[in-house]
């Protein structure tokens, strides 16, 4: 499970870190998505339920919920009852529209195979939650990353700054193309500046927030 050290939760915390701002071809933007998939951090309130976090927080309808959001995962457990489970500070949130095969079918929440994963259905352990700043360490998944990217990386999300790093020194020409504009901190960068990820490496996280 991915937990930040005190040096990462400080740096979250300093209004001062680090804020990437990328200008990008609306038809490149979907190069950035599988950032997602390799997890991200938010910002948020936390102590509530699954459900409130992602309606409120992430800004979904509970008709998307219900239709598209398939899978679930807290911290390495499918969950059935998004009002029961509860987000906490350092949980690790993975979502997921329909997976293929019976692994996908028992995965699934409240499906018809969801009795043969009792044993590691998400439980809550009635330890008391209490409302407050925190972080979330999220991943999205397979059409998911194209339904929510957009929204996400629009409203930034947080990135260990090796992780965007080494992802950056992986991406291909139509991606370096697709980008017209890049601002570290609202200072402007070239891209081979960003390219060879030194700028970033000063830093421990970074606040990525992109625009079309």
């Amino acid at each position: 499970m991915i937990k930040l050290d005190d040096k990462e939760k400080s740096a979250m915390h300093d209004q001062g870190e680090a804020r990437l701002f990328l200008i990008m071809l609306e038809d490149r933007l979907s190069t950035l998505f599988l950032i997602l998939q390799q997890g991200f951090f938010l910002k948020a309130h936390v102590g509530c339920s699954l459900n409130m976090f992602l309606i409120e927080q992430i800004g979904l309808s509970p008709e998307y919920i219900v239709e598209k959001i398939q899978t679930i995962f807290i911290d390495g457990s499918p969950v059935d009852d998004l009002n029961a489970a509860i987000i906490k500070d350092g949980s690790n949130l993975a979502l997921s529209s329909a997976m293929p095969g019976l692994v996908g079918a028992a995965m699934r929440r409240g499906g018809v195979y969801s009795a043969l994963r009792n044993s590691i259905t998400y439980q809550e352990t009635g330890n008391p939650c209490v409302l407050k700043e925190g972080t979330v360490h999220m991943k999205l998944f397979n059409l998911l990353m194209n339904d929510l990217g957009p929204h996400l990386l629009k409203k930034g999300i947080l990135v260990r700054s090796m992780d965007l790093a080494d992802f950056l020194s992986k991406r291909s020409e139509a991606f370096w193309t697709g980008c017209r504009n890049i601002f570290l901190n609202e200072k402007s960068l070239s891209i081979d500046q960003l390219r060879k990820g030194n700028p970033l490496s000063r830093y421990g996280m970074i606040h990525l927030s992109v625009r079309t």
